[in-house]
């Protein structure tokens, strides 16, 4: 008789996993495979419409039509005081008349303070027209800047907008008349200094700020989604109806940043408004190719949608009642919103959730101190993340200097960003199988979702427009898990409540993580490593049950190698060639009092075309050129220029002391060469004190701004004319007061065996040394 062997229960395991395993394997595949549909959907989300032909009816937005106008707005440099500009403003008017808009041009002395720098000054010229309203609570104003930088045709940033405008006045004027008042304003001087519309603001115009809605429009590119990243005063019912890209974080985070557009004066003047902008291609932002070639008309066509939707909403709003400030973001082509006062109520209460689950979780075994070791031991995870952005950066910038101009000469930044999330996930794998070791996976995720609680807490205090992205991930999460604390501890439900929590961070993270590097470049991609990791780290769970030691290794090398691939397309795809130039940096200084000419470069030696030029390291220029103060720049001896032309300024008047004060009126004319777009006029205070000043008989106050002595005391005159400029100050001290005038001009001189730039190279985004000529003179009164 022969006696089967009977399998003992014991070696179970070696037949392979049981039906609850494969089970709870097949729910966490269909969980992340539903994350990763719903992240490439979010993203997606993202991209432009396609644009509308000029057939289309009237009353549309048709990018075609709108780019039809470029050709006569930005096909070439036009800074504020050039002949050019001059062209554009005369073409806007001509427009406005056309579409039935009784358009002006307002010329008008301003100066601005900015909170970084010291007072500039600008004889300005905007262009206003009004299409007035049926029965007006108030007045919608529709803003784009007209001018340029000098060294590029500003085809994004701004002309397109301008264009835009048009396009949209001409669809206005085929739509029932609206309720308000809707004002156009095209501003001057925009990039100088946001002196046109602090210009339009001093002169009165608009009568009660606090009854106007303004709809600012901006680039910071040349292509992307339209982006509403500012809000002031609560307008959400502009963007109720629009499928404009926005999020509330958007706004607290540019409140961080030293950035500024014309809305930034018009607020402060008690306006309420909007931004709004395209970012995407910052690499040919203020440069050259900001062109017509490489506007996006997908970029132009939702910017023109998302702009006409607003000022119609706004149009037929009661304009006299206020509106409460909000929380808003976009979900897959909607605006979601909410009550600003709930943000921190909801936040305690995601606290309170956290409470709840530990207190209920000590009944099904949950250990709070586990959970607390979960988010400490997490800590080091986030550090590191922060670490790779910040040491990524820093790496990037030693090995390719170039990427550090301006806000980062990168033409794909999201490889980069790639790269460091795969990173950041294998960091994470190492870091969930150590803490598995030591806890249960739902203390692991009450510990990941703790980190969620603590930061709605903190942002809804300190930064309230993005503590919603930690808030409903926290709410939803410690819900889901709240309720199956009583599952079996292999039970798939806990694997749907690790999907309550990843989806929400998906969909909220994901999209704000991709505008953000976009929107500052990779400098800052600490912020949205950030983001990734957290999001990546409530979808850890999703590996329950634990693979092996053999199969965790396996697939830390596969992301591993996938990072690898991620930094070589990065590295493959952001070479520099004719289509993606390589930024080079490079002005000529020319000091007349000692009769020492330089050059100066915001980069190193290893350029291209100027580096040989280079001779000396990095100096501070604070004392010789006080309007270079600041980062130290490389220099080299240069050639001595026939004729440069130099600023002058001689005695207008007699001068006035007052006997009782001892205070000197000194009366001054400053003449400059022709072509200067920039000059600038600093006072030695070692030894004297500037009481104040005016120029052409506007006043100045330089009490605030951020100088130094020698030379603690200055202003800057943008495109100062022809005629030059009248000079009053106020001074006291001893001895004769000092002058240093620099005039600053687009181009390098001849004669001075100044490069040529090889195809593959382009200038460096204005102003960072991008082909300027200084001429400094200093004068003794």
């Amino acid at each position: 008789m022969t006696i089967q062997q009977q399998t003992p229960p014991s070696s179970a395991a070696q037949r392979g996993p049981s039906p609850t395993t494969w089970h709870r394997r097949a729910v966490s595949l269909t969980i992340a495979l539903v994350l990763l549909l719903t992240g490439m959907a979010s993203v997606w989300s993202l991209s432009p419409p396609d644009p509308r032909p000029a057939s289309v009816p009237d009353t549309e937005f048709s990018a075609e039509r709108a780019l039809a106008r470029l050709d006569d707005i930005a096909s070439v440099p036009h800074p504020t005081g050039s002949a050019a500009a001059a062209d554009v403003r005369d073409y806007l008017v001509r427009e406005l008349r056309g579409l039935d808009a009784d358009a002006t041009v307002q010329t008008r002395v301003a100066s601005r303070l900015p909170t970084d720098g010291y007072p500039t000054v600008a004889n300005v010229s905007n262009v206003h027209a009004r299409i007035p309203g049926s029965d007006p609570t108030g007045r919608v104003l529709l803003v784009a800047h007209y001018d340029s930088v000098p060294t590029g045709p500003g085809a994004s940033d701004n002309g397109a907008n301008v264009a835009a405008i048009l396009e949209i006045v001409r669809a206005l004027r085929s739509l029932p008349q609206a309720r308000n008042d809707i004002d156009v304003l095209f501003t001057d001087a925009e990039e100088a200094g946001l002196l046109g519309a602090q210009a339009f603001v001093d002169s009165g115009v608009v009568g009660d700020p606090g009854r106007v809605a303004v709809v600012n429009m901006e680039a910071r590119g040349v292509s992307g989604p339209a982006l509403m990243f500012q809000m002031e005063g609560g307008l959400t019912s502009a963007i109720a109806d629009s499928d404009v890209v926005t999020t509330s974080f958007a706004g607290a985070l540019y409140s961080l940043l030293p950035n500024d557009t014309d809305l930034t004066v018009l607020t402060a003047d008690g306006m309420r408004g909007i931004n709004l902008a395209y970012m995407g291609g910052v690499a040919r932002y203020h440069t050259a190719h900001d062109d017509i070639a490489h506007v996006n008309a997908g970029s132009v066509q939702h910017m023109g949608d998302s702009t006409l939707t607003a000022v119609r909403s706004l149009g037929a709003a009661d304009l006299a009642e206020d509106e409460a400030e909000a929380t808003y973001f976009s979900l897959f082509g909607t605006i979601v919103s909410y009550p600003d006062w709930l943000t921190l109520p909801l936040a305690l209460l995601a606290l309170a959730a956290l409470v709840l689950v530990l207190i209920r979780g000590r009944r099904h075994g949950l250990r709070p101190a586990r959970a607390g070791l979960a988010a400490g031991s997490l800590t080091a995870v986030l550090v590191a993340a922060a670490g790779v952005g910040f040491g990524g950066w820093w790496l990037l910038t030693a090995l390719q200097p170039a990427f550090g101009f301006g806000i980062g000469a990168v033409y794909r930044p999201e490889p980069y960003l790639l790269a460091g999330a795969l990173l950041m996930v294998a960091v994470l794998l190492v870091w969930y199988r150590w803490a598995r070791r030591r806890m249960s996976p739902v203390e692991a995720t009450t510990g990941v979702l703790g980190w969620f609680v603590v930061l709605a807490v903190v942002c809804a205090v300190l930064l309230p427009g993005g503590a919603y992205l930690f808030t409903w991930p926290a709410l939803l999460g410690l819900g889901a898990l709240a309720a199956t604390l009583h599952a079996e501890p292999r039970s798939p439900l806990h694997l749907v409540a690790v999907g309550a929590a990843a989806l929400p961070a998906t969909v909220l993270l994901l999209p704000v993580a991709v505008l953000v590097t976009t929107a500052v470049g990779l400098e800052l991609s600490a912020a949205p490593l950030l983001m990734l990791t957290l999001l990546a780290a409530t979808a850890l769970p999703l590996i329950e049950p634990r693979p092996s030691r053999r199969v965790s290794a396996a697939l830390g090398a596969c992301l591993l190698l996938g990072t690898t691939a991620a930094v070589a397309v990065a590295a493959s795809s952001n070479g520099y060639d004719d289509s993606n130039p390589r930024p080079v940096s490079l002005a000529y200084a020319w000091e007349a009092d000692t009769g020492k000419a330089s050059w100066l470069s915001r980069g190193g030696p290893e350029q291209p075309a100027v580096g040989r030029l280079l001779t000396t390291g990095p100096t501070r220029m604070d004392e010789r050129i006080p309007s270079l103060a600041g980062a130290p720049l490389h220099h080299g001896r240069a050639s001595e220029a026939r004729d440069i032309p130099e600023p002058r300024i001689t005695r207008a008047a007699p001068d006035d002391v007052d006997s009782a004060t001892g205070e000197r009126t000194v009366r001054l004319h400053l003449a400059v060469p022709d072509g200067t777009f920039l000059v600038d006029v600093f006072a030695d205070t070692t030894k004297h004190t500037v009481r104040g000043a005016t120029v052409d008989g506007k006043a100045i106050d330089a009490s605030d701004a951020a100088l130094t002595e020698p030379w603690g005391w200055g202003f800057r005159y943008a495109a100062p004319s022809e005629s030059g400029v009248d000079l009053t100050i106020r001074t006291k001290g001893d001895g004769p007061l000092r002058l240093r005038v620099l005039s600053t001009a687009s181009g390098l001189p001849d004669g001075v065996d100044a490069p040529r730039l090889p195809t593959g190279t382009s200038w460096a985004g204005f102003p960072a040394l991008s082909g300027q000529t200084i001429a400094v003179r200093t004068f003794t009164f």
